[in-house]
This record gives C-alpha cells, sequence and structure tokens, in this order.
C-alpha cells in the first residue's frame, strides 16, 4: 500500500468512527427520553391509585376496619394451628 492509500484509510475510519460516536449519542437520548416517558406515566397511574384508595378509605372507613379486624381475625386463628 502506498502512504497515500494508507492517509486515506485512516481518515476514512476516523470520520466513520465519529459518524458512529454522534449516532451513538443520538440513540442514547432517544433512549433516555422514552425511559423517562414511561417512568412519568408509571407515576402518574401510581399517583391514581393512591388518590383512589385514599379516596375509598375516606369515604368508607367502617368497611375498612371490619374488613382489618376480619384478616387480623383469620391470621390470628391460622397461626395458632
Amino acid at each position: 500500500m502506498t502512504h497515500d492509500k494508507i492517509t486515506s484509510t485512516r481518515e476514512t475510519l476516523s470520520k466513520d468512527a465519529d459518524h458512529l460516536k454522534r449516532e451513538a449519542g443520538h440513540m442514547v437520548e432517544d433512549l433516555k427520553k422514552h425511559a423517562s416517558a414511561h417512568v412519568d406515566a408509571a407515576k402518574d397511574k401510581l399517583n391514581d391509585t393512591f388518590d383512589l384508595a385514599r379516596n375509598c378509605i375516606k369515604e368508607h372507613p367502617l368497611k375498612l376496619i371490619a374488613g382489618a379486624l376480619l384478616v387480623g381475625y383469620f391470621i390470628g386463628i391460622f397461626r395458632r394451628r
């Protein structure tokens, strides 16, 4: 190989490597945005579920207490055996 051909090949490889680095950076940014969107959606869904549970507890506190006593009773019965 001649010196010019080696230099040309090195420059081409360097340009290709730079292009790959930029593309990888873009892919990482896209992945971050996508993951962030999924995390935000999961947070919203979880907050909605907690709000629903909180409202249910406020509207029916006696049912909650009765259910808790019933669960405690059954746990007590099964632990004795």
